[in-house]
């Protein structure tokens, strides 16, 4: 629910990792805004019910992969 609601919020991709103790959230981004941080946040909190200082967001790019060069 968290991920389809941050993928709302303009991402293609989001991932939310929850344990025990933290949550772990990757956006397929090169960054983000301390806005979007915010928002990112807010949501997860409300989802999750973990405190801010719970809550580790990550940015990740995807790479494109080349083949290699066959001499």
């Amino acid at each position: 629910a968290a991920e389809a609601m941050i993928k709302a919020k303009g991402f293609n991709e989001a991932y939310v990792r929850i344990d025990d103790e933290t949550v772990d959230v990757v956006v397929n981004a090169q960054e983000i805004t301390d806005a979007q941080a915010a928002q990112i946040q807010d949501i997860v909190k409300r989802k999750t019910g973990f405190s801010s200082d719970k809550i580790r967001i990550s940015t990740v790019k995807k790479y494109h992969r080349i083949s290699p060069v066959v001499s």
